[in-house]
């Protein structure tokens, strides 16, 4: 029987991921013998986990928060949007090296551009809070060549430094109605709160697209905001995280999987589990 190749997913809290469900399925397709495992890893021993995983001839992991950041500082070598985003979530251990990738971006365009059918180039995007899942999605968000990007956030500081380095526009929330967006996501916690972001409904007059970074079994204060203005696309970001998970698979062991079903069986899966 072939040894099965080693994977896991790091994060804290863990508890939660999909990652396994997402991977296994993966594996299924092309009949890799894999095993995918949740690793729940203390705050300030992620360096130790690596290690330990390394030892045990782990070949990659997946890494969620709050280490996206550790995982992009312990690595060797860096992909060039690992580099931009300065964070990482997939890890490959090759011949004693740690190698890094960042597939949060990647897999959020595909989504957008593939799933939903929205031609990214020269729209007007506006981007709703200035973390690390922001700085992850800019990268690739860029490379789609849109017409603007416009970063919003609360205060200006964080805003302002992915102005700096990106080259976006940023504005505070109360200033997101002064003109129309073609793709709206919202990349702020609000929605894992159940609450809205604060912004007026009518920034959503004319839009495409919303598009929230949490999944969810119901559609979250901010999808159903975009609904009430008509706007003609709203999708929670279940898709972005099959595709991103399949870039990780793609980065591991050279071949990318088919993601359309996979995306419907987890459909199914959480709003079976609600």
């Amino acid at each position: 029987m072939a040894k099965k190749i080693l994977f896991a997913v790091l994060g804290n809290p863990i508890a939660h991921s999909r990652s396994p469900e997402i991977h296994k399925l993966f594996a299924e397709e092309f009949g890799d013998s894999i095993d995918y495992q949740k690793i729940e890893v203390p705050l300030g021993e992620f360096d130790t986990a690596l290690d330990n995983l390394i030892d045990d001839e782990y070949l990659g992991v997946n890494v969620t928060i709050p280490f996206k950041v550790d995982a992009f500082k312990s690595a060797t070598k860096c992909t060039s949007r690992a580099r931009q985003a300065r964070a990482a979530n997939t890890l490959k251990f090759e011949a004693g090296k740690i190698l890094a990738d960042n597939t949060d971006g990647s897999g959020f365009v595909r989504d957008v551009q593939q799933r939903l059918g929205f031609d990214i180039a020269n729209k007007s995007i506006l981007i709703l809070g200035a973390g690390g899942a922001v700085r992850g999605i800019l990268p690739s968000l860029l490379e789609a060549d849109p017409r603007k990007i416009t970063i919003s956030n609360r205060s200006l500081a964080r805003a302002q430094e992915l102005q700096d380095e990106f080259g976006v526009q940023c504005i505070l929330y109360d200033e997101t109605g002064a003109e129309e967006y073609d793709l709206i996501v919202n990349a702020t916690p609000t929605s894992l709160q159940n609450k809205a972001p604060l912004i007026e409904e009518s920034t959503f007059n004319n839009c495409e697209v919303a598009y929230d970074l949490v999944y969810s079994s119901k559609p979250t204060p901010f999808m159903q905001m975009a609904e009430r203005a008509g706007t003609k696309i709203v999708s929670d970001g279940l898709g972005m995280l099959v595709e991103q998970a399949a870039d990780s698979y793609e980065f591991w062991l050279g071949r990318r999987p088919q993601t359309a079903s996979v995306y419907e069986a987890l459909r199914k899966q959480i709003l079976a589990s609600e």
